[in-house]
Order: structure tokens, then sequence, then C-alpha cells
């Protein structure tokens, strides 16, 4: 059981977690850097993004869109700066169509029942993805020839009305759609959180190019991004620790709770890390939506010793890896754990990372 709860949670990268960082309220709306959102609603625990019909292998799909690798296009759609993910390679699919009605190569299946268990101490023992991508399915596309790269996750499928309850045709962190006019279309998501550099921000997660954290995320097990030749950059996830990490996560939180409405704010996260924010006014960085995952357990002599505490950089906790306070699970030297997540970051709390 121990190697089963080990391998699942390597991917727990959106655990419930009832303590999260202080956010300002209201949220100033320059706090908010996906400019396209509609709103942000940290009491709620919640964003609303407007939402894109297209097709995929013939049917109906409904998608974001968050990020694209050209300045000018990312400005001009209200969407985040990322030229990383135009490195992404066989990770990036090639639709057909315009960026407002995408015609999608491959697609996403909504209908499996996503399940999660965990043992007493809150490690994963089982998870089965909710929506599950085909081969050909990647958030990342090129349209045609084109040279500018969107992230656009598909989060449903098929006409009104949505299976809000059961997620049957709706990625499971979707907690409210509107499709009556599908000019206006819009999506409302859990958000989760986390900190860069010290700071608290929210995002949202999409997709995982493994299944085990495509269910703990309530996102779209998508294999084609494991294809990425590059573009992503390092997402800390604690292991273990009593106020940070996936098991008190789960202990404290809604791990295995379908997402809806009136839970949303309950949800919480594990506080993951992550190294870059995107640059003000739309200036080059290094950000991208596309996370590596770093695997972090504490020491049981740190833990006994009392040095275990929340960490809010990366710099903290290679810090705490270099004093051999923190290992990977298992023991191992702390490093990259092979896995990819779609976590497009939508607002920071008072203080840009």
């Amino acid at each position: 059981m121990k190697i089963i709860a080990s391998a699942l949670i390597l991917g727990a990268l959106v655990a419930p977690l009832i303590r999260t960082p202080a956010f300002a309220t209201p949220l100033p709306r320059t706090n908010v850097v996906l400019a396209s959102a509609k709103s942000v609603d940290l009491d709620a625990n919640t964003v609303t993004l407007p939402l894109h019909k297209g097709t995929a292998k013939g049917g109906t799909v409904w998608y974001v869109i968050t990020d694209a690798s050209d300045a000018t296009v990312a400005s001009k759609l209200g969407l985040l700066y990322s030229p990383l993910i135009a490195s992404a390679g066989p990770a990036i699919a090639t639709a057909s169509g315009s960026v407002n009605h995408l015609a999608y190569p491959g697609t996403v299946d909504f209908s499996p029942t996503r399940v999660l268990t965990t043992d007493a101490s809150g490690n994963p023992t089982a998870a089965k993805a909710g929506s599950v991508g085909d081969g050909a399915y990647s958030p990342l596309v090129r349209i045609g020839s084109g040279s500018t790269v969107y992230n656009a996750p598909i989060v449903a499928a098929g006409e009104s009305p949505h299976d809000i309850a059961n997620h049957t045709d709706l990625l499971d962190r979707v907690v409210a759609i509107d499709v009556a006019n599908p000019d206006a279309a819009t999506v409302t998501l859990v958000l989760a959180r986390g900190f860069t550099n010290g700071q608290p921000i929210a995002y949202i997660s999409t997709d995982a190019s493994v299944e085990a954290p495509a269910a703990i995320e309530r996102s779209t097990y998508a294999p084609k991004l494991g294809s990425a030749a590059a573009g992503t950059i390092p997402i800390d996830v604690f292991f273990n620790g009593a106020n940070q990490g996936i098991p008190s996560a789960a202990l404290h939180g809604k791990l295995s709770a379908d997402a809806d409405a009136a839970n949303a704010a309950q949800i919480g996260s594990p506080l993951n890390v992550q190294a870059t924010f995107p640059a003000p006014d739309g200036a080059p960085s290094a950000y991208s939506p596309l996370w590596g995952v770093y695997a972090a357990t504490w020491t049981t002599d740190a833990s006994t010793a009392g040095k275990e505490s929340v960490l809010k950089s990366q710099g903290q906790i290679q810090d705490a890896a270099d004093a051999k306070l923190i290992t990977a699970p298992g023991g191992k030297p702390f490093g990259a754990a092979g896995i990819i997540v779609n976590c497009p970051v939508v607002a920071f709390a008072s203080k840009r990372p």
C-alpha cells in the first residue's frame, strides 16, 4: 500500500486544504493578472472566464484561453504572455478554425467518474481521472501554420444543459456554466492557492500529463502534455507536513469531494510553490503555465527537531534541501518528478511576486 500511495501522491498538486494564504478583500482589479477574467471571487474561491465554442472530432466542445506565446496577441485578447509555451514542441497540437472557434484534432471524454481515496494518513491510495484526453488532444494549440501558440484547455463538451451535479460533460473543477448566448458564454472554476517568491497567488489547474495528478487536481488527464520538449517551469509540492502538503490537504480539506459552488471555498490547496510569475504590462518573463513537479518531503529529523514550517519560495525550499531537511519521497534526492501540469495563474494577493 505504501508503494501505491507514494506513486499516486506524486501528482497531488491541488488537493484541498482549509488553511489558505490570506488575500485582500475585495481583491483590486490590478491584482488580477489574467485580464480576460470576468470576475475573481477569493471568498468563494472561484474565477469566471469567457467560454468559447469549438469542435473536436465532429462534436461540440467549450474551451477557455489563458495564455499566448505572442505578446501582441496576448495583450489584444487579455491573456497571459508566455513565450515559453511555443517551445513545447510535440506537446503542441495543430488546430484549424479561428482562435474564437477552434477545431481541435483531439478531444476530451468527460464521462468517466472521478475516483479518489486516501488512507488514514491522507495519502492517496486510488485515483482515476474524471476527464481524459485522447492521444491527439493537447490544451496547447497552434492554428494551421500560424506561429502563435495558445493555451486553450477544453473544459466542457456537448450542448446545454450541462451536468453540473455529476460533471459527466464538464471538467471536475467547473462549478457553473452559462452558454445561453454562445457569443457571451462563461464558465466558473474553483481556484487553487499557492506561493511565488514568498507571495500568495491564485491559479487554476486544467490538465496533467499523468492520471493520478489529474484525478487529485480535478483536471484532465492529457498524456500528450508529457511529450513537451521544453517550456516548463518548476513547481514544488510537499508530500508531508502539518500545514503545507498533500496529506494535510486530504485530512483537513475536501480532497475526494465533488466540487460545487457550495463547497468551493472549503476545497483549498496544499500551498504549492511556483517558480515564476507573469511580468507586469505584458513584459517578457520566464513565466509558463506548464509546471514541472518537484516532490518535497520533510525528513523525520527535520520534523522531530521542529524545523518544519510553511515555505513560500523556491529559494527557501532549495536551502532546506541543501541542509538535508528536505528530500524527495523515499529519501531520494530532491528533484523533478517527471510530471507536467497546466496551471495558468489568475491573481496575486497584495504584492506582485
